[in-house]
């Protein structure tokens, strides 16, 4: 039986559709359409992306997405399971499409009601730690009509607080020093993995718009597929990437690492 890979050449051909096409379509990569069309899947970023690259390439050229997704994981599992990755990212491997005039203007639009957006919910929520400890109606805290303060008060627990708050959306603040780190998707969908502190490595790909938020108490690293397409902050501060990534030239942003004791240099 035929591979995906030859099954999605063969129909790519039938239609008279060039890679250079589907690229300019999609957005990805020529090299990684090759890859895909001959089934060297560890030269695609993996997990969840390469999955998303098999649904578009097939989409574009009208095959089943569905059984190009079921030919790709039968694949993997002939082959062990998902491939040890062993290619770097340039920018050869992304399509970045020039922007129009009126789309400039409506990114820029769109930047400024998120930026709007991500300052409110930083002014609403921020106040939930340093009042937490004030006196509230029936808390145990406040013993009677005495102002005076117990000399070892207990905990205060938010009420926001979660078992592993580095991987909720608009959770608590992070705890002293610490990041509250938000990704912005302000342009087309962007690719990325991320790994907050010691947690589980996580991949991901955000829709124009889309938003994850994250507290984190040492670092965060970051793989960002589209970095023209993704805007970060970290307490409410936006990340300059001229300072973060000097020199960058490419889209594809490989092992950015972000720590509390660097972040506020890379500050605007």
């Amino acid at each position: 039986m035929a591979t995906l890979g030859q099954q999605l050449r063969q129909s790519r051909e039938e239609k008279g559709v060039t890679l250079r096409d589907i690229a300019n379509a999609t957005h990805i990569g020529v090299r990684f359409l090759q890859a895909i069309e001959s089934d060297t899947y560890d030269i695609l970023p993996g997990g969840v992306f390469n999955r998303a690259f098999v649904r578009k390439y097939a989409r574009h050229i009208g095959f089943d997405e569905e059984q190009a997704i079921k030919l790709y994981e039968e694949q993997l599992e002939e082959q062990g399971g998902e491939p040890t990755r062993r290619y770097q990212y340039g920018v050869e491997d992304f399509e970045v499409r020039p922007s129009s005039g009126n789309g400039l203007l409506l990114s820029f639009v769109a930047l400024l009601i998120l930026a709007a957006l991500a300052y409110a919910a930083y002014q609403y929520f921020a106040p939930v730690v340093s009042d937490q400890n004030t006196s509230r109606p029936g808390s145990a805290s406040t013993p009677g009509p005495t102002p005076a303060v117990s000399a070892t008060p207990a905990p205060a627990v938010s009420p926001n607080a979660s078992s592993s708050p580095s991987t909720n959306l608009l959770s608590g603040s992070a705890s002293a020093g610490g990041m509250r780190v938000q990704l912005i998707a302000t342009g087309e969908e962007c690719w990325l993995s991320i790994k907050p502190d010691a947690g589980k490595q996580e991949q991901v790909i955000l829709g124009p718009g889309d938003v994850r938020e994250f507290n984190v108490n040492d670092r965060i690293v970051l793989f960002i597929g589209r970095l023209t397409s993704l805007r970060i902050t970290i307490n409410g501060r936006i990340v300059n990437y001229s300072k973060l990534l000097p020199g960058q030239k490419g889209v594809v942003a490989n092992n950015v690492v972000i720590t509390r004791d660097n972040y506020q240099q890379y500050l605007d």
